[in-house]
């Protein structure tokens, strides 16, 4: 069967949302995928495939609840909170709560059976300022729990670059309006988020007073001030979240921005579980599906780089480092789908390389461990494990995390519209590579514009109108002419000189074409200083349509952070985006 070709298009109206498939459809989907990925019957590295399944989904519950119970003390307690690792991801949590084997969530006590049973709805995206269409599928995550039953996680990707370290600030008052940028982490562009640690609060009280003078800047006219008040107060409500959960002892980024949103997200009764893919990549699952795919590093490649291939082929790409780079193959040299770093340091790519019957996990320089394919699989499961000793961190990209996550966690996976473009190569992948049917995921997304009023939808014609009426005053200035300047004699000889060059280049050759068409030039720039003031007015009018489509632009940009949506507005659609009240 071909690869999908997914032609989602991203909603363009305010208040507009997408999903796919229609919401009637989905708890079926739900169910369909349950019943797909109990009948998976390969194995992974000698270990039936529902056994590393069922292990995984307790494991990862587990860290979740873990986490989000950590993210819960940060934002409730008054005093320090260590509930948060920072760098150190083996760092035990101190309000980890298991006992008799049970897991405690929600009000419900999970044991492993009940683990099995329980439908996980799962999302995820980078721990960056959500905008309203990434931040939709957090709300749809929690409605389909509640209708379906279940769980909902959002798996922070904390693995990422964090090439996204700032926000986008509308500034209105100014002409033409414009975005501003704000950095809240500056040259950290191929560093990981995980590794991105606050030493002081300078930066973030510099953040916040920058973005707090833009805001004030939008309310200086009388048209935009309460709406540019209210946004002021709910960034100041977020930005002080993040400053109080550093005095309370955590400064890691991932940590600080992931509460304040958790906080907001529980303003609007959003209560998901959250799980980080550092998290993640300790679970033996991980260590499982990272070794299966480095013991098969070639197959892998050549799969992943013909389905890319596919991929560019349909969508008509020529570049080929987009939608993804291939992966490389150079001799025993194979570049598997991970990154690799020492703690602290910037993210690297990962290589297999053969070396009689070992292998060897390189950067392409030094070697991070040498496994033995032949050998004991638990054996090289314990080497791998062991590089948290040494801080070496190896973490998937994005289609190896998603990969992950669909096969050995979640029931169901909720994509933006990006990621499910580049999910249809993660399927095509899925099926070549493991045997197997993929389970389906769902596709959402939603726009929700600043609330300040904009123009109506006439400008764009308008202003063709204009620049085209304007082009004409430069062809026929004479059309233009107030009735002082055509009673002038120099001007009506130009006219009519112009007229006669008109009448003559119809009958003459190409050279005297041309050069009847460089006088008539001429005459024209000579009238056009009679219409100095027309051609002036025009120039202002097109101006002022061009500004009011700049500012239109401006607040319908689609990227500011929820947290500088006024909390009405965000009330007014999430709470109803779904279940219509």
């Amino acid at each position: 069967m071909a690869m999908k070709n997914i032609t989602y298009k991203v909603p363009k109206n305010d208040r507009e949302v997408f999903v796919d498939p229609v919401m009637d459809r989905i708890p079926d989907l739900v169910h369909e995928n349950r019943q797909k990925i109990h009948n998976y019957k390969f194995e992974m590295n000698g270990i039936p495939f529902q056994v590393l399944r069922d292990k995984t989904r307790e494991d990862l519950l587990t860290m979740a609840i873990d986490y989000t119970e950590g993210i819960q003390s940060l934002i409730h307690r008054n005093q320090q909170s260590q509930c948060l690792p920072l760098r150190d991801d083996t760092q035990k949590n101190s309000l980890s709560q298991r006992t008799g084997g049970k897991l405690s969530c929600k009000g419900m006590n999970l044991d492993s059976e009940w683990i099995k049973d329980i439908s996980i709805i799962q999302t995820g995206h980078e721990p960056i300022l959500y905008y309203p269409g990434v931040w939709i599928k957090n709300h749809l995550t929690q409605y389909l729990v509640k209708k379906v039953g279940g769980v909902g996680v959002n798996m922070i990707v904390d693995n990422d670059a964090c090439n996204r370290g700032f926000m986008y600030v509308p500034m209105l008052s100014e002409k033409p309006a414009y975005i501003q940028k704000v950095a809240f982490v500056k040259g950290k562009d191929n560093v990981a988020y995980e590794e991105i640690v606050f030493d002081d609060l300078r930066t973030i009280l510099q953040f916040k007073e920058e973005v707090l003078i833009l805001l004030r800047k939008n309310a200086s006219g009388e048209r935009m001030r309460s709406p540019s008040e209210h946004m002021q107060a709910a960034f100041e409500v977020f930005i002080n979240r993040v400053e109080e959960y550093y005095h309370r002892g955590c400064i890691d980024m991932v940590g600080l921005f992931t509460a304040a949103r958790y906080a907001l997200e529980g303003d609007l009764y959003i209560k998901n579980l959250e799980v980080p893919v550092s998290r993640m990549c300790n679970t033996d699952g991980f260590y499982h599906f990272l070794l299966h795919i480095i013991y098969e590093a070639e197959r892998f490649a050549k799969i992943y780089n013909e389905k890319l291939s596919e991929y560019r082929g349909i969508h008509k790409i020529r570049s080929k480092a987009n939608p993804l780079p291939d992966l490389k193959i150079a001799g025993d040299l194979v570049e598997v789908p991970f990154w690799i770093w020492k703690s602290g340091g910037s993210k690297e790519k990962c290589y297999m390389m053969r070396e009689g019957q070992s292998i060897k996990v390189t950067n392409g320089e030094d070697v991070f461990v040498t496994l033995d394919n032949n050998g004991e699989k638990e054996n090289d499961v314990s080497l791998v494990k062991s590089l948290k000793e040494d801080q070496t961190k190896i973490r998937p990209r994005a289609i190896t995390a998603t990969m992950f996550s669909r096969l050995f966690f979640s029931d169901v996976f909720i994509h933006g519209i990006g990621g499910a473009k580049y999910d249809t190569i993660t399927d095509e992948i899925i099926k070549e590579f493991f045997g197997i049917d993929p389970p389906a995921f769902i596709t959402t997304s939603a726009t929700l514009f600043l609330p300040f009023d904009t123009s109506d939808g006439t400008d764009t014609r308008t202003l063709l109108a204009l620049q085209q009426e304007f082009k004409k005053m430069g062809h026929n200035p004479e059309q233009y002419a107030p009735e002082e300047v055509q009673s002038d004699g120099e001007f009506i000889n130009r006219v009519n000189e112009k007229k006669r060059l008109l009448e003559m280049m119809a009958f003459c050759g190409k050279e005297e074409k041309r050069r009847y068409f460089r006088q008539i030039k001429e005459l024209n720039k000579l009238n056009l200083m009679g219409i100095a003031a027309q051609v002036q007015k025009k120039r202002s009018e097109i101006e002022t349509v061009c500004e009011r489509l700049v500012y239109n632009e401006t607040v319908q940009f689609r990227e500011y952070p929820v947290c500088i949506y006024p909390t009405k507005v965000l009330r007014d659609y999430f709470l109803s985006v779904f279940s219509g009240g």
